[in-house]
Parts: structure tokens; sequence; C-alpha cells
């Protein structure tokens, strides 16, 4: 293949792939604002970072002719996938070191999905896909920066971890505590609930999802204080934002 032919080889490669990666990317954000609606996200973030690194990288491998410049078939004769899925496997285990998790709330992950997608940009860079690095690159500064402004202005549950403690000598019973909540439009699942006990008082710690409006999200958690205040035989209680992100 000529000089010039295989340029544009490369410039026309390099465009379809960007695309690809934005198509990924967007098809992931669907997923991600599913999760994010429900109250369940693992930060749709996570999703787009993750949906867009595995589409570059899948891509990668179907571009065999023009790696390394179009000199992979005379220069290098082990196979460069092998190495790919050695970094992704690495850079993995070192995101995964990141994630934090403290009682309701998860902390690390889109941080941990953007070093594991850097990977992909650093390996397209390696085997000389320079558009689609910079698109891919481009692609994670939307992600981050503007998905996240974008699901603000859109409805959402809310989630929230609420731990209510009762007077002392009262046995708490669970459903008390989600009837309370379901007549006022408030959702407990099930299997975020659980009871302690230190000897003189017992605490029941669980989920609450609250259907909201970007207007009304805010306010959301000073609502629903005003209407636990009123369950009896509740000493006190706490409503903290349950985080994935």
């Amino acid at each position: 293949m000529s000089q010039l032919g295989m340029i544009n080889s490369w410039h026309g490669a390099g465009v379809w792939m960007v695309l690809n990666m934005a198509g990924a990317l967007l098809l992931g954000w669907f997923v991600g604002y599913e999760r994010y609606f429900s109250g369940r996200a693992a930060g749709s973030q996570v999703y787009c970072l993750v949906c867009a690194t595995s589409c570059a990288v899948t891509l990668v491998a179907g571009y065999p002719s023009i790696w390394y410049w179009g000199s992979h078939d005379t220069v290098i004769a082990a196979d460069p996938t092998k190495v790919i899925g050695a970094i992704l496997t690495g850079i993995g285990f070192l995101g995964a070191g990141l994630i934090v998790k403290s009682g309701h709330n998860v902390r690390g992950l889109t941080t941990a999905a953007s070093i594991w997608g850097s990977s992909a940009i650093g390996i397209l860079v390696g085997v000389g896909f320079y558009v689609p690095a910079i698109g891919l690159t481009a692609l994670f500064v939307v992600c981050t920066a503007i998905v996240p402004r974008v699901e603000h202005r859109l409805p959402a549950h809310a989630a929230m971890t609420g731990t209510f403690r009762f007077r002392k000598g009262h046995r708490p019973e669970p459903e008390e505590v989600h009837r309370f909540l379901v007549k006022r439009g408030l959702r407990v699942p099930p299997e975020s609930v659980s009871i302690s006990f230190d000897g003189t008082h017992f605490e029941i710690q669980c989920l609450i999802f609250a259907s909201s409006s970007s207007s009304s999200r805010g306010s959301a958690l000073s609502a629903i204080g005003e209407d636990l205040s009123q369950l009896e035989d509740v000493e006190g209680f706490s409503l903290t934002h349950s985080s994935r992100a």
C-alpha cells in the first residue's frame, strides 16, 4: 500500500472508530440513566466510560493491517492483543483498589473507570491510532464534565440512607417503618433493611427512595425529614444522600 493510501486508511478508520465509540458511549448512558433514575446508579458516567472503552479496544483488534503505522506484518511477530489484555487486566486491579464502600455509599467507581479507560487511550496511541485516541479522550471529558450536568436537569429517584433510633425498651417492627414511609410516597427496598441493638436502644437502617424532579431533588431531604419527625417511638433519626459515584 502506498504512503498516501496508508494515511487515508488511518484517517478513515480513525473517524469510523470515533463514531462507533461515541455511539457506544451514548448507549452506555441510556443503561446508566435507567439505573440513575431508579436510584441504583453506579454513576452513569461509569457505564459510559466502560462501554466506550470496551468499544475502543474491540475496534483496535479489528484493524491489524494498520497497527504500528502499517508495519505490523513486517516488524512484529508477537500478538499485540495479548499485551492489550494484560494491560487492561492489570489496570483493572489498580482501579479496584480505589473503590471504597461506607455503609450504603460507594465512592471511587467513576475514578476507577476513568483510570481503566485511560489505559485504552494509551493503547490506541501505542498502536498508532492517534485520531481514535483523541476522540476517546474528548468523549471521556464529555462523560465526566457534561453528562452529570445534563442528568441533574432530568427526573430521577432521590436515594437516601435513613437511620432510626427508637426509644429505650421499644422493639421496632421493620414493617411499621415501611408502612409509614409507603403512605408518604417513599419506597424502601426490603433487602436494604438492617437492625442493630446496642443493649439499650434498637436502630433500623435502610435505603429510602423518593421520586423527585430536578427542581425538587434538592429539597427532598428536608421534606422527608419533616415527615419522619412524626414517626412514633423514634427517639432520633438521620438522613444522608446515598451515593454511588
